[in-house]
């Protein structure tokens, strides 16, 4: 590389290799942290929020160079540039792999400024010991070494294919078949079945009411651990394990197994059923999968901050490194306001003779509009308050269209206290604040089916159930093929004489529901 430069060509190679560090630092959060973050990201969008923040850097840089690293300039003066820039690359390499250095030691505010202060040291001892020669090749070898990072991130070049994809269009609905049952499958997330008990939320309405004439689980166990392979596991019968990456509208586990539109499992049986169909839904790529869905629209869960919130995160004390916690409290409560306003619609429309519904409640942290996070009890207490509210609006709207009836209540994984909102809590609230009373082996969900036309059959089932048996349940309560919480009872015993445990057992490896993909953010 040329030692001497145009005002130009340096202006634009300080832009190039800041870019580089910029999105390095801002963007490994949400990209680097798991083999699966990609099919997290369905939402690009997101990447242009407060974009003016990393155009007004990139500008600076860009004058920096033209105008300071000039051979006219004093040699202290370009160097001190040319330490800046380099001072940013070595950031940025420490951003990515600062996870890494999480996971082996405790990284406290002060030794995280000790390591940023090593970067700009280094590069300060890097513009006075080598040629300038050798200082450009470091430069450029730092970010070809970050680029390289996310051109490996599985699932990369699928992604940024899809990003240049138009959106295909929706098939043609299905024809309105008037003898099926409408039935809505609510799945609650992070709806743990123990504190709700405690609460006595199952003894206030509308659940109480809800109970009197439904079927009522009370062994019932998740399809998973954490969100991302729970509800795979749901829609395709069987639980999906371990996880292994994930990409533009795929995941796949560790046995090569897939879950995508190809392998949607109960969506796709709705499809060759004729069955009309919504979807709306948090976290997954829904409308990715869900190709046949009348109606559909899924939330992100954003751990993409901004440019300018993300790029000053590096610089933030220690607790505030804590993430998805700050993400989610970010956005819990617009979160919740979104699909709850999508399920109206759908729910408002009778050709969506099932309706799957995918929301953010009682999850922490708090997501009542205005609410203030204070420990993980309240906040999750909050929430169930909150729950009760939104169920009875469901219920109320799915009555509203009068006739028979059905809705299907349960969760993708119980409350992960111990596994991950305790240490969240305590390093956020202070000590004492993430204890919620969560037993520390109990892994059960609430799983209840109500009918609307049941009343004083209510029936409360002590034998084990997963909610994997939603794949089959759903199509056989929609085609009336299962009647009355008797019915369900009866195939929920034939279901778990038919697969023996394999179903139903707990999971003993509880790494995947500490955190939020694969091996990095589990949701």
């Amino acid at each position: 590389m040329m030692s001497e430069a145009s005002p130009l060509r340096q202006g634009l190679r300080y832009a190039l290799l800041g870019l580089a560090a910029l999105a390095a630092i801002a963007l490994s959060e949400s990209i680097l942290q798991s083999t699966s973050s990609l099919y997290l990201a369905f939402a690009p969008r997101v990447y242009l929020d407060e974009a003016w923040a990393l155009a007004a850097l990139l500008a600076g840089l860009a004058l920096l160079g033209a105008v300071l690293d000039q051979p006219r300039r004093p040699r202290w003066l370009a160097g001190a540039a040319r330490g800046l820039l380099l001072a940013l690359l070595f950031v940025a390499l420490f951003q990515i792999f600062r996870r890494s250095l999480a996971a082996g030691l405790a990284l406290s505010g002060m030794l995280k400024l000790a390591l940023l202060t090593a970067c700009v040291l280094g590069a300060a001892l890097a513009v006075w010991r080598l040629q300038l020669e050798a200082q450009w090749r470091l430069a450029s070898a730092a970010a070809v070494a970050m680029l390289s990072m996310f051109a490996l991130q599985p699932g990369m070049p699928g992604y940024l294919l899809s990003l240049m994809k138009s959106v295909e269009a929706r098939p043609a609905p299905a024809t309105l078949q008037p003898t099926l049952r409408r039935t809505l499958v609510l799945v609650l997330d992070e709806w743990d079945l123990e504190i709700s008990q405690r609460a006595g939320l199952f003894d206030r309405s509308p659940l109480r009411e809800m109970q009197a004439q439904g079927f009522v689980a009370t062994r019932a166990m998740p399809a998973g651990p954490n969100t991302l392979v729970s509800i795979p596991g749901m829609l395709q019968g069987r639980r999906f394990g371990a996880l292994d990456s994930g990409g533009a509208g795929y995941l796949e586990n560790r046995s090569g197994a897939r879950f995508d539109r190809a392998h949607a499992g109960l969506f796709n049986d709705l499809d060759e059923a004729g069955i009309g169909y919504g979807v709306v839904g948090f976290y997954h790529d829904y409308c990715a999968i869900a190709r046949g869905a009348r109606r559909c629209h899924a939330e992100p869960v954003q751990f993409f901050p901004g440019w300018w919130a993300a790029l000053t995160r590096s610089v933030k004390r220690g607790q505030e490194f804590d993430y998805p916690y700050s993400d989610f409290l970010r956005q819990w409560s617009a979160t919740l306001a979104a699909l709850r306003a999508q399920a109206r619609q759908t729910l408002a429309d009778p050709d969506n003779q099932v309706v799957w519904l995918h929301l953010n409640v009682p999850h922490p942290p708090i997501a009542l509009a205005g609410g203030r996070a204070q420990s993980l009890a309240l906040d999750y207490q909050a929430n169930l308050d909150l729950l009760q509210t939104v169920v009875s609006e469901l219920r109320d709207a799915l009555q509203a269209a009068q006739g028979d009836v059905a809705m299907v209540l349960t969760s993708d994984h119980w409350l992960r206290e111990k596994e991950l909102w305790a240490g969240i809590y305590e390093r956020q609230r202070g000590p004492g604040s993430g204890s919620a009373g969560k037993s520390e082996k109990d892994q059960h969900v609430p799983f209840m089916v109500w009918f609307s036309q049941a009343a004083g059959k209510g029936l409360q089932f002590e034998g084990p159930v997963s909610t994997t048996s939603l794949r089959e349940l759903v199509p056989a309560l929609a085609q009336r093929r299962l009647n009355s919480p008797a019915e369900i009872a009866a195939f929920m015993q034939a279901r778990a004489a038919r697969l023996g445990p394999s179903e139903t057992q707990p999971f003993d490896d509880l790494h995947g529901a500490a955190v939020h993909a694969g091996d990095g953010h589990h949701h």
